[in-house]
Parts: C-alpha cells; structure tokens; sequence
C-alpha cells in the first residue's frame, strides 16, 4: 500500500473517530459532573504510571524489523506479555488498596476494571505489530474504527444507567476487546501463542531506551494530573482534563495519521540509505499548515466553543483550552520528533533528552499550580518552548535540515494562520472575549476564517492545493498527468526541496549501535 493511500484510509478512520469521539464527549460533559470526570481522572492517571511500562515501543520494534521470522516475534511477544501480566498485577493490586490510600472508593472501582485492559491487550500485540510492518493500514483503520464505536456505545450505556466515573472504564475495556479481536481476524496470519526468551536481553535493552523517552513522557504527565487533583482539588482537575481532552483529541487523531504512516516510510528510507529531508519537511509543511489555524482558532474562540459544546458547568475552563491550543501550537512545529529518533536509531540519545525534558516539565507544571488551573495550564507552553530548543539541534541533524530550511515553511503557514483567525479575534474583542458571544457570529466568523485560509492556499499554490488538484483528478476518473506532476512542488520558500542522495555514511556510522535481535 501506498504512503498516500495510507495516508487516506487513516484519515478515513481518524476522522470517524474525531466524530464518535467528540459526539460522545457531549453527551458525557451533561452525564457526569466535574467531579465524576475528576474520579475517573485520577483512576486513569494512577494506571497511567504502571501503564507506561506498556510504552517498551514493541510495535516499533516489530515494524522497524526489515524481516519478521516466527522465532523473532516469539521472543517479542514473550517479553510484551510478561510486562502486560505485571502491569495487570499492580494496577489490580492497587485499585484494591485504593479505597484506603485514597479516601475515594470510585477510583479503587475504576483500577481494577483498567486492570483487565493490558491483559487483553497481550493478544492485540502481534497481529497489530504485524499487520502495520506490511503496511496493511486499511486494516487497522477500519478496526479503530469499530473500537472506538464499541467503546463509546458501551460508555453512554453505562452513563445512561447512572454508573457514573465507571462508565468511562467500562468503554475503554469495550475498545481493548473489540481491537484485539478485530486484529486477530484481520492479522489472522500473525495470531500465535508461542513463548521463547531468545534475543530477550536486545529487546529489553532497545524497550528500556524508548520507555525511558515515552515511558518518562507519560509518567511526567500522569503525576502532574495527580499533582493538579492534590493541590488544586478534583473539580480543578476535572475542568483541566475536560479541556486537555478536547485539545489532545484533535491532536492526537492527526498525529496518529500522519505518524504511523510516515514512521513506516522513514523506515524504508533509512533501509534505503535515503535522506529524510524531504519527506519531514513535506510533512512539517502539511502539518503547520493545517493544524496551525485549527489550534489558533480554537483557542480564540474557546469560550463560545465550551459554552456550546459542554454547557455552562464547563466554561470556566475556556482559558486553560485556549492556553494549551497555544502550546500546542509550539509542539506542531517539532512534529515527527519521536519517529524520526526511532527510525535513525538514535533511542539511546533520544531517551536521555527526554528524561531531561520530562523533569523540566513536572518542574514548571509544579509552579504554575500555584497560579491555579490557568497558570498550570500555562505551564505547558514553557514546556513546549524548552522541548523546542532542546531537540531542534538533533532533529535537524537527522533530517538533514537547518533552520533556514524550516523558517520559510513556518512564516508561510504562520500567514495562513492569521487568515484564518483574523474574523474569529475581531468578533471576540467586539464582546469583551466573553463565552456569550452571538452564536451567529462566532459561526460566521469561523466560516469566514476557513474561507480566508482557503484562498490562501489556493494563492500561494501550497502543497495542500496541489494535494486537492490530485484528489479530485482522481475522483473524476482522469489521471491528468500534469496535475499530478505538480503534487510535489517546492516545500519552502525559494529553494526546491529535492531528495539527497544516499547518505555517503552507512546508517551504523552515523547513529549510535544497532541493537540487533534473533530475527532468525
């Protein structure tokens, strides 16, 4: 399957999960309250720590093979499955215990249905690995699909009969079960039981550097949730994970297009010898340009949008939705961090700035309590700088980028950016940037600003007209040639972006070891 074929079967699933995600975020913002959302909250995020160990980065592991043998995904498999069975132990063994360390009887509730999570997701683990190392991302799109409607069915059910923070639990554990029984049909091929401890010591040492980046990241996270929920209260908590939520929904569904698709395709390269320039700033390009104005414009208009969407219980939370659209803002311009890392092998160094990052975070996530929910919030904008300047230099390195290549692609989608939120901030400032502002014209507004970006695009002849040209030429049935040859224009401003030629290094030479396992 093609990079833009996949690209369109995951936009196709993330987009009906935005919708089933954020319908269902209506109806549960009317049929919990702050509190209940707080409950589950702190639940979430003590599992959350034990959970992190889930964050070994198997599936990378399995997808970065450049061959898949029964006897290599044994010993992988092996080794997901035993740390699943302990995260599965402590986190039952702490929701029995919760009730008294915590004073809160839900929470202990809520841990031990999440207890049943990992181990279900034992039997996700190798056809899912597998099925995206063949590129087959039909498949699982199609299957995220049916998991987040299976969860979120089984959510509402549970909130409807009154169930409270355990109907949250309830749909995750749905969702855990649909997906690795989906996988397993789909990804038939690769379901097996087969343990083996072979190459074990490789595997671990490759998992332990990724967890010690997205195991450290998560952890950082989870503890400034339950830091917030200590100092500030699980009211305070509930309102900033209702905000978050709603920011990481959209963040999240197109990272999880763009990332595990293009994270197959920087494998190939590098396998190739190829650089990377071109593909990271294509995809820096694409990015920018279109989550730029979506975050800026949310963040805008963030007071209508939670009055609208969740109703007046959850308005006082429009400044801590409009402050992390900003950080995320700053994150969207070091996109494919993580997979680039990953793909150049470079885990050990990558690990060792995470670690550096994560504890600048908890840091400044520590003051910025103390100025309420909103200077938390705050925080994370800091935090988005400082990761900036401290994996830029490393990014660029393996891209093959420097700053100049990037400046022009941000400055142009910076532009872009301010066309598009221009209407939305003058109808703001016209009411105080009040939540009661009209409705008619703050849509009015919105449809305004997507027009405006519109001739922005078509006028600075983006790579995203380009990309609309050749969809529709498809969608007619012509192959126009000369549209198509126009799909790859100059990714910045004055100068072509062109592929390098092959590295003059080998990949060995340029990154840290390889770890190599029995792949047989």
């Amino acid at each position: 399957m093609s990079v833009r074929t996949s690209v369109a079967w995951m936009t196709l699933s993330q987009g009906g999960l935005v919708v089933l995600q954020f319908g269902a975020s209506l109806l549960i913002a009317r049929l919990l309250s702050p509190y209940e959302t707080g409950v589950f909250a702190v639940g979430a995020a003590m599992a959350g720590l034990l959970g992190m160990l889930r964050t070994l980065g198997l599936s990378s592991y399995v997808i970065r093979a450049p061959a898949l043998s029964e006897a290599f995904l044994r010993s992988v498999f092996t080794v997901n499955a035993l740390v699943n069975l302990v995260i599965a132990a402590l986190t039952l063994g702490l929701g029995m215990l919760g009730g008294r360390l915590l004073g809160e009887p839900g929470v202990a509730d809520v841990l031990v249905v999440l207890a049943l999570v990992p181990l279900v997701n034992i039997l996700e683990f190798r056809p899912s690995a597998c099925v995206e190392h063949h590129k087959d991302f039909r498949s699982v799109a199609l299957v995220n699909l049916w998991r987040s409607a299976a969860g979120t069915a089984v959510m509402l059910g549970f909130a409807i009969a009154g169930h409270g923070a355990m109907s949250l639990a309830y749909g995750q554990l749905a969702g855990a079960v649909v997906v690795a029984a989906g996988l397993s049909v789909v990804g038939w091929r690769f379901v097996g039981l087969g343990v083996s401890l072979a190459g074990a010591r490789d595997i671990l040492r490759y998992g332990v550097q990724i967890l010690a980046t997205s195991g450290v990241s998560t952890l950082a996270a989870k503890l400034t949730e339950c830091m917030l929920g200590a100092v500030l209260g699980l009211h305070a908590l509930g309102l900033y994970s209702r905000a978050a939520g709603l920011q990481q929904m959209l963040s999240e569904n197109f990272n999880i297009v763009a990332s595990r698709v293009a994270f197959v395709d920087l494998v190939e390269r590098r396998r190739r010898g190829m650089s990377l320039r071109g593909s990271y700033l294509r995809v820096l390009d694409m990015s920018t340009a279109l989550l730029w104005p979506a975050f800026a414009g949310l963040g805008v208009l963030a007071g209508p949008v939670l009055l609208v969407l969740y109703g007046p219980g959850w308005v006082e939370a429009w400044p801590v939705l409009s402050l992390l659209c900003a950080a995320t803002v700053v994150t969207t311009a070091m996109v494919m961090t993580w997979e680039v890392f990953v793909a150049c092998e470079q885990t050990g160094r990558m690990a060792r700035l995470e670690v550096a990052h994560a504890g600048m975070g908890v840091v400044l996530f520590a003051a910025g309590c103390l100025g309420g929910v909103a200077g938390a919030a705050a925080s994370r904008i800091a935090d988005a700088l400082f990761a900036a300047a401290l994996f830029r230099p490393h990014l660029g390195r393996l891209t093959d980028t420097v700053l100049e290549d990037c400046l022009p692609i941000l400055l142009r989608n910076a532009g872009l950016t301010a066309l598009a939120v221009l209407p939305a901030a003058a109808v703001m400032t016209a009411h105080g940037w009040q939540p009661t502002a009209p409705l008619p014209l703050v849509l009015a507004a919105m449809g305004g600003g997507i027009l405006a970006w519109a001739v922005g695009v078509w006028a600075m002849r983006h790579p995203l007209y380009f990309e609309g040209v050749m969809v529709l030429a498809r969608l007619r049935g012509r192959q126009d040639k000369g549209a198509v040859a126009q799909v790859h224009p100059p990714a910045t401003t004055g100068e072509a972006v062109r592929e390098l030629p092959p590295v003059s290094q080998p990949a060995a030479a340029r990154a840290e070891p390889v770890l190599v396992s029995d792949r047989g």
